[in-house]
């Protein structure tokens, strides 16, 4: 198979997601009251450093991909095809957690006044399914450009966030959900649904 084809596909997946997380946040944005901030500055100057850079990167790279070629490596073209399939789902999954989460949604964390708990759609079974999702783009990506700096840019860059952020986001909700967040987190995984290896806790 024609690498461009894979190329196609990469581009196809970037611009549905980044138009999906587009439309979401401007409505979330649109209906959001008064809301307290609960991320580090630390953390979230570390968001901003690597987000830009990288949505950058990955929008060059759609159009001269040949500017990274240094970094590309082989792979089967089956493996490619796993990536086709990774990527063409996390477009209905990131549709999926975006409407679950509806007017709560944003890209920094913080807890509105009128924030509710959500528990429908993908929540129902896992905490943040967005990282969940997050992920699976980014390894999608990387099978997809068979290119080991953009796959290993957004991968750790991602994982160094969620470390640094996933523990504060829990203490949030506690601190506003209380006891129904505590019972919510026993029920659920925080990244896979509970019965998948623990739901990695």
């Amino acid at each position: 198979m024609n690498q461009m084809f894979f190329h196609i596909v990469f581009i196809i997946v970037i611009v549905g997601f980044t138009i999906i997380r587009m439309i979401y946040h401007r409505k979330a944005s649109q209906t959001r009251g008064k809301v307290e901030f609960k991320e580090g500055r630390l953390n979230l100057a570390f968001r901003q450093m690597l987000g830009i850079p990288s949505m950058l990167l990955l929008f060059v790279y759609m159009f001269n991909p040949s500017i990274l070629g240094w970094a590309q490596f082989t792979l089967p073209e089956w493996v490619q095809w796993i990536g086709v399939l990774m990527g063409c789902a996390s477009i209905p999954l990131i549709w999926w957690v975006q409407w679950a989460l509806g007017a709560n949604f944003s890209t920094t964390l913080h807890v509105r006044a009128d924030h509710t708990l959500v528990t429908h759609g993908p929540y129902r079974w896992v905490r943040h399914p967005m990282y969940t999702v997050l992920y699976l783009l980014e390894v999608a990506i990387l099978l997809l450009t068979a290119n080991w700096f953009i796959g290993s840019v957004l991968l750790i860059g991602q994982t160094i966030v969620i470390v640094n952020r996933i523990n504060n986001e829990e203490n949030a909700m506690i601190e506003k959900f209380g006891d129904q967040y505590r019972a919510y987190i026993n029920r659920t995984g925080r990244f896979l649904p509970r019965r998948l290896i623990g739901g990695l806790r």
